[in-house]
C-alpha cells in the first residue's frame, strides 16, 4: 500500500477523508518524501480551506522548494483563520512562522486578538509572550504574562520569558529575580543558566558552579550542554580562573562547531563575486520618506553601542534588530534570501536591483516607526548587503563597525550565537579566515563608494564617544546635537547580546580583552598574520 500511496498521493489523497490524508501526509514526510506529502495537503486544503496545520506544512514544503511567495501566503493564510477562532490550538507555531517572515505587525495582531483566557493560548503563552517580544512589543508581552499568571500554576517557561523581557527593557535586578524563579523551577535548564551567566556576575564569584555542574552532567544533548559550557566560561571568567574558563570555552565551541559548517574559502570567493557589482549615484532615487541608516559589521564590535548614540538624536529612531531588508529581496526575488552568505546570493542580490527591492524596504520599516528624519536598522548580518543597498536604496548611509582583530575574533568566540548564526565563531582558523574576508570586504566598499559608506573604529568609538558622534553627523546629513553619548541615559529596549552590557554607559573595558587569553589565542594570532 505505501507503494502506491508514493507513486499516486494526488489520486489517492482525493479519496481519503481529510483525517487520512492528514495521516497518509505525515507517513510520507517521515520517509523524507516530502514531495509526495505536498499533494496530500493540498487535498486537505481543498476540502478544508481554514486546516491551519496543513496550511503550516504547505508553508515549510514550499519553502523547502525555495518558493517564498506561496510559502508566505500559506502562513498568513493561517493566521488569519486563527484569529477567526480555527486551529487556535496552533496559535503558537504560526505566530513562530510569521516571524520568519519578519511579520512582526501579524504576529502581534495575532497574538493582541486572542483570547487570552483560551486554555490553548494559556498552553502557548510562553511562546506568545516570547514571539511578542522578538516583533519589539515589549509592554504587550509583560501584559500578556500578567494576564496568563493566575490562570495558570508556575511554569519555568512564563519567568524565563519575563526575564529576558525585562533584561531588554533595561531591568536588571527584576531580570535577575525571574531567572533565578526559573530555575528554581527547572534546574536543568540549560538556557536559563546561560542567559543568567552573561547577564550578571555571581555573588560571591563561582556560587553558581556546583548547580551548573548538575545540569552539565544531566544535560540530554550537546545545544544543552553548549549552553552550559559557555554559561561556566563566563562565570570561571568572572572569578579571573582564565585556566578553566578557556576549557570550559573550547570544550562548548568544540560541541557548536561540530553542527554548524563554515569555510573561509568560499566566503571569500562569494565575496570576490559581491565586489564586483556596480552602484547607483550617491543620493539619487527617491528623496522623500526618512533616510535609512544601516549599522553593520561583525557582532560584538560595538554596532548596539553606536546604534545606542546615534538613538539619543532627536531625528532618528532606532529599528533594531530587523528582518526587513531581506524580507524585502526575498519578496521582490520570489526566493529565501538570508544574509549570511550562502549559494545563489549574488544572482538574488542582482535579481533584486532590479527590481523594488526599495520601495519594499522602506514601506515595511514605516509601518510602525514615528515621524523621524532617519530610521537606524542595526542587524550585523546585513554587512554582506552593502551591494544591494546601495542599489536599491541610495540615499542610505552604511556605517561599519571596525574593532581590533583580536578582539573582534575573541569577542565572538565567547559569545554563543542563537539560531546557527555566525558559525564561524567557533573554531580559531574560522575565525581568523572570516575575520580576514570581512577587513578586505569593508575596504573595498570604503573605497569604492565613499560618500555611502563609513568605516567606524570602535576603539575611537569606545575612546572619545562624543567625538566620534559629532563626526559622523554630517556623513548622515543630521544637525549637532549634544550628548549622543550619554547611552545610560537611553531608556529604549536593547535586544541584542549586549542587552545588559550596554546599560553601564561607554566604557573601555573591553578594549583589549584578548590579552587575558594570549598564550590560548597565540594560533589566531599567528593565522590572522598582518591583521594582527
Amino acid at each position: 500500500m505505501e507503494a502506491a500511496m508514493l507513486g499516486h498521493p494526488i489520486q489517492m489523497g482525493a479519496m481519503q477523508s481529510v483525517t487520512e490524508s492528514w495521516q497518509a501526509a505525515q507517513r510520507l514526510e517521515a520517509a523524507a518524501a516530502w514531495q509526495q506529502a505536498q499533494p496530500l495537503y493540498a487535498s486537505i486544503l481543498a476540502q478544508e480551506p481554514d486546516h491551519v496545520p496543513a496550511r503550516l506544512r504547505m508553508s515549510r514544503l514550499e519553502q523547502f522548494a525555495d518558493r517564498y511567495g506561496p510559502a508566505r501566503a500559506h502562513a498568513l493564510h493561517a493566521a488569519e483563520a486563527v484569529r477567526r477562532g480555527i486551529g487556535v490550538r496552533n496559535i503558537g507555531y504560526v505566530s513562530g512562522r510569521l516571524l520568519d517572515f519578519a511579520e512582526e505587525g501579524e504576529v502581534a495582531s495575532l497574538i493582541l486578538s486572542a483570547d487570552w483566557r483560551d486554555p490553548e493560548v494559556i498552553r502557548h503563552s510562553p511562546t506568545l509572550a516570547q514571539h511578542l517580544w522578538l516583533s519589539g512589543r515589549y509592554a504587550d508581552a509583560l501584559r500578556l504574562l500578567d494576564a496568563i499568571e493566575p490562570l495558570t500554576t508556575p511554569h519555568p517557561l512564563l519567568h524565563f520569558t519575563r526575564a529576558n523581557v525585562l533584561r531588554y527593557l533595561g531591568d536588571m535586578p527584576a531580570a535577575e529575580r525571574h531567572y533565578e524563579a526559573c530555575l528554581a523551577l527547572s534546574p536543568g535548564m540549560a538556557d536559563a543558566h546561560w542567559a543568567l551567566a552573561t547577564h550578571s556576575r555571581a555573588n560571591p564569584p563561582l556560587s553558581r558552579l556546583p548547580r551548573l555542574q548538575r545540569a552539565l552532567q544531566d544535560a540530554s544533548d550537546d545545544a544543552a550542554r553548549a549552553h552550559l559550557l559557555y554559561a561556566r566560561f563566563r562565570e570561571h571568567d568572572d572569578a579571573g580562573d582564565t585556566a578553566a574558563a578557556w576549557d570550559a570555552l573550547s570544550s562548548g565551541a568544540a560541541l557548536m562547531h561540530r553542527r554548524d559548517a563554515f569555510c573561509a574559502r568560499l566566503e571569500a570567493e562569494m565575496l570576490e563575486t559581491l565586489m564586483d557589482a556596480p552602484v547607483a549615484p550617491p543620493g539619487s532615487g527617491d528623496a522623500t520618506g526618512p533616510r535609512p541608516v544601516f549599522v553593520v559589521g561583525m557582532p560584538r564590535t560595538g554596532t548596539t553601542l553606536l546604534d545606542r548614540v546615534l538613538g539619543n538624536h532627536p531625528q532618528v529612531h532606532s529599528l533594531g534588530e530587523r528582518n526587513d531588508l531581506a524580507a524585502a529581496i526575498s519578496e521582490a526575488s520570489g526566493h529565501f534570501f538570508h544574509p549570511a552568505l550562502r549559494s545563489g546570493v549574488p544572482e538574488l542580490m542582482e535579481m533584486a536591483a532590479r527590481a523594488d527591492v526599495g520601495e519594499r524596504y522602506l514601506r515595511r520599516v514605516r509601518r510602525d516607526a514615528p515621524s523621524v528624519s532617519h530610521l537606524v536598522d542595526k542587524n550585523p548580518l546585513n554587512l554582506f548587503c552593502i551591494p544591494a543597498i546601495l542599489r536599491a536604496l541610495p540615499r542610505a548611509r552604511v556605517l561599519v563597525l571596525r574593532r581590533e582583530p583580536m578582539d573582534a575574533c575573541f569577542s565572538n568566540l565567547k559569545e554563543l550565537f542563537q539560531g546557527g548564526a555566525y558559525a564561524y565563531s567557533y573554531a580559531l582558523e574560522d575565525l581568523a579566515g572570516h575575520c580576514r574576508n570581512v577587513r578586505r570586504w569593508t575596504a573595498h566598499w570604503a573605497r569604492v563608494a565613499p560618500e555611502s559608506v563609513r568605516v567606524v573604529d570602535y576603539e575611537a568609538l569606545v575612546r572619545d564617544p562624543a567625538s566620534v558622534a559629532a563626526s559622523l553627523l554630517p556623513f548622515l546629513d543630521l544637525p549637532a546635537h549634544a550628548s549622543l553619548h550619554d547611552i545610560a541615559g537611553n531608556t529604549a529596549p536593547v535586544s541584542t547580546a549586549s542587552s545588559s552590557q550596554v546599560r553601564e554607559g561607554v566604557h573601555q573595558r573591553a578594549v583589549g580583552a584578548w590579552r587575558r587569553y594570549e598564550a590560548q589565542l597565540q594560533p589566531l594570532r599567528e593565522m590572522l598574520g598582518e591583521h594582527a
